[in-house]
Order: C-alpha cells, then structure tokens, then sequence
C-alpha cells in the first residue's frame, strides 16, 4: 500500500504530495498569462494588455464547461475509486472525455464562424476591435487540444498521481516563456505572437498526459460507451459550482472591463487587467489547494472515513489562511513594484488606477481563499446545492449586483470595493453551510440513503 493513500496514508504527507504539485502546477499556468502580461506590456504596449482582458471571458466560457464536466467526473469517479468500484470509474471517465471533445470541436468552430459578432459582443472598441480579433482567431483553432488535456489533468490526479498532472502544467507554463520570446520579442508578432504562445503551449498539457493512460497499470483507461449515461448528468449538477466559478469570472471582468471603458478609458481596462494578474496568482494557490482537497476527500467520503475529511479540510484552511495573509502583505508592501512589471516606462495613468485599485482591493484574498476550499469541499461529498451556492454568491450574484449599485452611490471606489466585500459576505455564507454541514453529518446522511 502506497504511503501517500488518501485512505490509509498520514495526513499531512499526502495533503501536501497532492497539494505542492497542484499549487505549483496552477500557479505555472497562472504564471504563464501574467508573462504573456509582461511581454506585452513592455514590448508591446497597455493596448495589448487590454485587448487580451476583453477575450478573457472567452476564456472563461470555454474553461467553465470543460471543469463543470471533469470536477464532477473525476469526484464521482474518485468515490468509485474509494469503493473499489474500477469499471464504474472508467465509465464516467470516459463520458467526460467523449462531451469535452465534443464541445471542443463544436466550440473552436462556432468561435472561427463568429468571431467578429463575438468581438462585439465582448465589448471591444475600435481601438480594441482588431487587436482582440489577431488574438482569438489564434486562440479558438487550439481550443481542442488544450480542453482535452485540462480534462485529463483531473483524471490523473484522481488515478493517484498528482505530481505527473502538476509536471504538465509545469511543461506548458516554460514553453510558454520560451514561445512568448519567440514570437513577440524575435519575430516581433505583437499579440498574435502571445496567442500563439499560449495556444501551443496550452495544447502541450494533452500530449504529456497521453501516455500515461497507456501504460498497463494505469486505473483510469477509456473503456466502450455503454452504461447509464444519467451519471454524466450527475456530474454536471456536481461540478456545477465550478462552472459557475469559472464563467462567472468572464462576466464579472466582462461587466468590469465596460464600467472601466466607460469611466476610465483603455488606462483603466489596462490597469484592471494587471489586478486581475496579481489576483489570478492568488487565486490559483487556493484552486490548487481546493483541487488537492478534492480526490482525498472523495475517496475518504466513498469509504465514509469522517475524521480523514475533518482532517484534509481542516489543513487546507489552515493552508489557506496562511498563504492569504502572506500575499496580502507582499502586495501592500510592493504594489507599485508589482504594477510597473507589466507596463512600459512612463505609463502614469495606468499606474496610478491600477495602485488605488489595489488598495482597496486585497482584502479580497482573504475571504477567496476560504470560499474556494469550502466550495470544493462541498464538491468532493456530493452537495452540489451549497457548493453552487457559494460559487454564484462569490463570483456571479454578489460581484453584479455591487458591480452595478456601489458605483452610482461612490463612484470609482465602488468598483474597486465590489470584489472584495462579495467575498466577505460569501464567507459568512460558507461558514453557515460547513457549521450544517459537517464530515460526519454529511457521511451520516450518505449512509442513512445509501
């Protein structure tokens, strides 16, 4: 038996063998959007830099629907795991496969066929318009390959090997570098050589995992299409909340970036978009942490161990209250040193946004966190009601509603404080769910209906 177990294994060590991997992999990925930032504010200029923002909702739409299906998937197939149930595992995974090819194809068609309506749709500008188009014209061709890979990236780390997973992510995010050199600084492409970049790169992620469901002791192997295909379904109203966390992202920064057209010009779109970089890092430590937590407490809840689930959840708070307090001090300590990475020399108008943005915003970091492991824990013990709850608040319900009254009663201030108070008061609703929701009320019921 394997000493990293989620079952059987200590605690900590195999928290942190599933937790170091995913926060370094996530954060590789993160890092790697932040350098396309870096490249193209300084070799290219703050026009790039928001033109990349307004295509971020793409982004969203895209990475929403393949999540919802491989969240849900893989923590339904983790419990199967945990039960022994081998043939039950691979069927789910290989439906999730099947839709997110699908959808990929359907999506990177639909998105060449109407790409300038899509442009429109997002927001863009006449300043904007083409820069936003030489992007996702790149962007949309790559989307089945690198949608795939992120799809198999959960099912390797629910087959017991998240450091294989992590590497992936790892692999892409330094070609990733490597790429942006290439096209923008050597052969001088501007943004399309960042779309390049980062649609090749991306796309790597699903030929490193390839073969690892090819080898003979991989549990995880693509088996026929038969079976019951409600379970799908259900892994669609499971991973929900992940949906809703992700989609919810592009329409935030989709109704952010048209206030900042409105009141700030192409400066405050920039200056958002360089927030939306520093807080993106942050956030992708708490995906890591939520998404480690994820096939532990799964297979813990198909073996109905409580104390393990008290303990993994227990961990990553603790986890991510620490690292929340970490981020908040250095980005107060280094805010102007932060923003001036992504900008060229002289830029003052945008440096000027993006720092008052920042100070009222990095109590955001706080709460996220938090909400981000409760949400995923909710996820992995099969209660699709408050982890959507908590998703909608956070990143969809709240973040609107602010978005559109804080502004008219305190002017810019209320775009910059939106985030940060939808967090707070999300928090004081996931903590009222875990106090009613607890590992062996939760294990308790599952055995009551069962």
């Amino acid at each position: 038996m394997s000493k990293y177990d989620p079952i059987h294994g200590n605690v900590l060590r195999v928290f942190f063998h599933y937790a170091v991997p995913a926060v370094f992999g996530l954060l590789a990925m993160s890092s790697a959007f932040m350098i396309d930032g870096i490249f193209l504010g300084n070799y290219v200029g703050s026009q790039a830099l928001a033109a990349v923002n307004i295509a971020m909702p793409v982004w969203s739409g895209l990475f929403s629907v393949v999540t919802m299906l491989s969240v849900g998937s893989s923590v339904i197939a983790g419990k199967y795991l945990g039960q022994n149930n081998l043939e039950a595992a691979k069927s789910i995974f290989t439906k999730a496969l099947t839709c997110t090819l699908i959808f990929s194809l359907a999506s990177a068609a639909l998105g060449i066929l109407f790409l300038d309506p899509i442009v429109r749709a997002l927001g863009a500008n006449e300043q904007l318009a083409p820069l936003t188009s030489s992007y996702l014209a790149v962007i949309f061709p790559c989307a089945p390959a690198f949608l795939l890979g992120f799809c198999l990236y959960y099912f390797v780390r629910v087959d017991n090997n998240p450091l294989l997973a992590s590497s992936a992510l790892l692999v892409s995010a330094l070609l990733n570098v490597v790429f942006d050199w290439c096209f923008i600084v050597v052969l001088d492409l501007g943004i399309q050589g960042a779309a390049y970049a980062t649609g090749i790169a991306h796309s790597i992620v699903f030929f490193v995992l390839v073969p690892y469901f090819l080898k003979p002791d991989t549990k995880l192997k693509p088996t026929n299409l038969t079976g019951n295909w409600r379970e799908i379904f259900k892994a669609v109203i499971n991973g929900f909340s992940e949906f809703v966390n992700e989609i919810s992202a592009g329409l935030t920064t989709l109704l952010v970036n048209w206030i900042m057209i409105s009141r700030l010009g192409v400066e405050g779109v920039a200056a958002y978009t360089i927030v939306n970089y520093l807080f993106f890092i942050g956030i992708m430590i708490y995906y890591g942490i939520g998404e480690s937590i994820e096939p532990l407490v799964s297979k813990n809840f198909g073996a109905r161990q409580v104390h393990k689930i008290s303990a993994y959840i227990g961990t990553a708070l603790l986890s991510t209250l620490i690292i929340a307090l970490c981020v908040c001090g250095i980005l107060l300590a280094s805010t102007e040193l932060l923003i001036n990475i992504f900008l060229k020399p002289g830029e003052t108008a945008t440096t000027e946004i993006a720092i008052r943005f920042v100070s009222f915003f990095w109590p955001a970091f706080v709460f996220s966190g938090i909400n981000i492991c409760l949400t995923a824990y909710f996820t992995a013990c099969h209660r699709p009601l408050q982890s959507a709850s908590i998703a909608l608040s956070r990143s969809l319900l709240l973040p609107l509603l602010l978005l559109f009254t804080l502004p008219q009663l305190f002017g810019d201030i209320g775009i910059f404080i939106s985030v940060p108070i939808a967090e707070f008061l999300t928090f004081l609703l996931a903590v009222a769910f875990f106090v009613n929701n607890t590992p062996k009320r939760i294990v308790a019921n599952d055995v009551l209906s069962s």
